[in-house]
């Protein structure tokens, strides 16, 4: 048995003609060089959008600006009028330093206290557990807080602030040794001095 395949070669030719090359190559290489141009320009884009973000938080939060200016509590005696006889203030402004926004203190910083709810995402409670909003204490970095659930506890949950990481989990228990926990000075309420 012979296959008369010659009339489909020859429709395969023809065809082949009229139609031009089909060279994809070309055509391939045109178009990813276009999308890597696009993807540079996006990036470069992305990145100078970036840039002055940054750069404008950072000027926004310059030491060299000037602080708001302190509007006193209505509850201050106001300053005497100045007496008939005495002459009208300069319409020239006066060169007075810029205040400082260094706090005047030199008490550190603490944080707020957060809530229960804050709390109870900070750690792994019990199902139909939570925290008591009435029990969340805060003393310098440091907070606790008491559980409440189906079964009576008697313990309390110790967390820890850090700049920069926030409140985390420290720990839980009944009792602390306040040395354990680095503390040193003052009266916390949540752990023993030695």
């Amino acid at each position: 048995m012979t296959d008369d395949l010659g009339r489909l070669r020859q429709a395969m030719t023809d065809l082949a003609e009229h139609g031009g090359h089909a060279d994809m190559y070309e055509r391939t290489l045109r178009r990813s060089r276009r999308t890597q141009q696009r993807t540079r320009l996006a990036t470069a884009g992305a990145t100078a959008a970036a840039v002055v973000t940054i750069g404008g938080a950072i000027a926004y939060s310059s030491p060299d600006r000037p602080a708001p200016p302190v509007i006193p509590p209505a509850t201050q005696t106001p300053a005497p009028s100045p007496s008939p006889s005495s002459a009208a203030p300069s319409e020239t402004p006066t060169s007075s330093p810029p205040r400082s926004s260094a706090p005047t203190s030199h008490r550190p910083q603490y944080p707020d206290c957060p809530s229960a709810k804050t709390l109870e995402e900070l750690t792994d409670l019990p199902e139909d557990w939570h925290f008591i909003p009435s029990s969340v204490s805060c003393w310098h970095n440091w907070a606790t807080a008491a559980p409440k659930g189906p079964t009576p506890g008697d313990g309390i949950y110790l967390f820890h602030y850090r700049s920069g990481t926030g409140w985390r989990y420290h720990s839980q228990g009944s009792s602390f040794r306040c040395q354990d926990l680095g503390i040193t000075t003052g009266n916390p309420p949540f752990c023993e001095m030695d």
